[in-house]
């Protein structure tokens, strides 16, 4: 028989591996398929058409995102409308480097708006948590949970920074090609290590504090909580 730390994992394995896969395949639609989109055109067609095309595909993909997950409210709505500025800003200058440059101010509000809710005692991550139901809501208001979760919210603010950075670099000392693909791997993989980090340390503070016993009890025995998982249909 499986000891609770073996039904633990087992039972965050199940709960996290369909969520991992839907964020995969959202990030492939609207990470991956404006970047393609306006380098084809690009080159088939010309630059502002490229950047056009970009931008549409972004907010078509983001539109339709939105509307799976029904988050037709601001989380799912400012993110379309900064898609649509960066490309409005690239036609109206008519410049595919302002165009490539704009998300990396788009990365320094994000900084702001994470550790300013670190600011003002409610860190995103832990309303993330509590919304797609990571945690029972008993282990959420650990101490210890909720400063891990504080702290993994200030590591997502500081590397929005960090990613601007990057990204301003790479597009100054890179051509077009090298850039494109040199910034989808860099920052990929620096928000899969990021989502790592956040699967992983709230999830240890959990087990430290509250003990495998108590977790899987909590996640077993209150399903309005989610058992660790996330409601179907809506994720």
């Amino acid at each position: 028989m499986l000891d609770h730390d073996a039904a633990l994992a087992t039972l965050r394995l199940g709960a996290l591996l369909p969520a991992i896969r839907r964020a995969l395949l959202r990030f492939a639609l609207v990470g991956i398929s404006p970047i393609v989109a306006f380098y084809t055109v690009l080159r088939l067609v010309g630059p502002m058409e490229g950047v056009l095309a970009g931008t549409l595909t972004a907010a078509t993909a983001l539109a339709i995102q939105a509307r799976r997950i029904g988050r037709l409210d601001p989380v799912g709505i400012v993110p379309i409308v900064a898609v649509l500025i960066q490309g409005g800003v690239g036609l109206a200058f008519q410049s595919v480097d302002l165009y490539l440059a704009a998300p990396a101010v788009e990365n320094v509000v994000w900084g702001l708006a994470l550790i300013g809710s670190v600011a003002i005692g409610r860190p995103f991550v832990a309303l993330a948590a509590r919304e797609l139901e990571l945690l029972p809501a008993a282990v959420r208001s650990v101490p210890t949970v909720l400063r891990a979760l504080t702290f993994v919210t200030l590591v997502w603010g500081l590397m929005s920074f960090v990613k601007s950075g990057i990204r301003l670099m790479l597009l100054a000392n890179l051509s077009l090609e090298a850039f494109l693909i040199t910034n989808t791997v860099v920052i990929t993989s620096l928000n899969i290590v990021l989502l790592a980090f956040t699967l992983w340390l709230p999830l240890r503070a959990a087990r430290l504090s509250c003990g495998p016993r108590a977790i899987l009890s909590q996640s077993l025995g209150a399903p309005d909580d989610g058992a660790l998982g996330l409601r179907s249909g809506r994720y």
